[in-house]
């Protein structure tokens, strides 16, 4: 426990951290009142579980937050030169990496839950002239145990892939290179390749019933949720094997 909390300690204490997780929590609130206000984009706020599940699932949608913070918590330390002090406090560098990860999971579920106050607020907001009220149902449910978890798992993603890469320009660049045209090249090209890519497959954790069925026709279809956890999963997996396996015998 006392690594763990020191690993917060240290994710807290920068305050690029607070930046990055301010601008995230914004944003999911504009994205998230472009489905609640936005008449022309989904027509009118009725309350519906559905609409209020899409408004929430939007958080998920700002995922690349909390990739980036946790990056951040890795390189940071090869950046500043504290990853052999760390270690020589822990010699065990699995146990480091496994508190890095953990606490990188906490911030996924603190993030959204930080979101989903403003989400939530904007939804009270927008409900307060329906003559029937909000409607929370299963899909609503659903997207508040999908977006921590899914949230938990791409913060668990970054911190494997600053391991992996350790050098902080290279990885942030690398990575939102990777997720803002790499996979977006793929999916013009091929298609039905990239809906198996890491982040189309996280981006489908996020689509409700509604939103996959109002897809448009000829475009294909991300994967449903009952295929997309595991593969994500499995992809967290491999990156988190590698990353723990390799801090083991490579140089500080």
């Amino acid at each position: 426990m006392g690594l763990i909390a020191a690993e917060i300690r240290k994710l807290r204490t920068v305050r690029t951290t607070w930046v990055i997780t301010l601008i995230g929590v914004a944003l999911s609130g504009l994205t998230a009142g472009l489905f609640l206000f936005e008449r022309t984009m989904t027509g009118p706020f009725e309350g519906t579980d559905a609409q209020i599940a899409n408004a929430i699932e939007q958080i998920g949608a700002n995922s690349v937050i909390v990739v980036v913070i946790g990056l951040l918590s890795m390189t940071t330390e090869f950046r500043h030169g504290t990853a052999g002090r760390t270690f020589q406090l822990t010699p065990s560098r699995t146990r480091v990496m496994l508190a890095k990860l953990a606490v990188g999971a906490l911030y996924g579920i603190v993030f959204f839950v930080l979101s989903l106050v403003a989400v939530f607020a904007l939804v009270l907001i927008a409900g307060i002239t329906l003559d029937d009220g909000l409607v929370f149902g299963s899909e609503t449910v659903d997207a508040l145990w999908q977006g921590p978890v899914g949230l938990a798992l791409a913060a668990v993603l970054g911190v494997a892939v600053g391991a992996l890469l350790r050098n902080q320009v290279v990885a942030i660049t690398v990575t939102l290179v990777y997720v803002f045209l790499g996979e977006t090249l793929v999916n013009q090209v091929f298609p039905e390749v990239a809906r198996w890519m890491p982040f189309q497959v996280l981006n489908s954790l996020y689509l409700s019933e509604e939103a996959m069925a109002g897809m448009p026709e000829g475009m294909v279809q991300p994967l449903d949720a009952a295929t997309a956890w595991p593969v994500f999963l499995g992809y967290v997996a491999v990156f988190t094997v590698a990353a723990i396996a390799l801090m083991r015998y490579r140089d500080v």
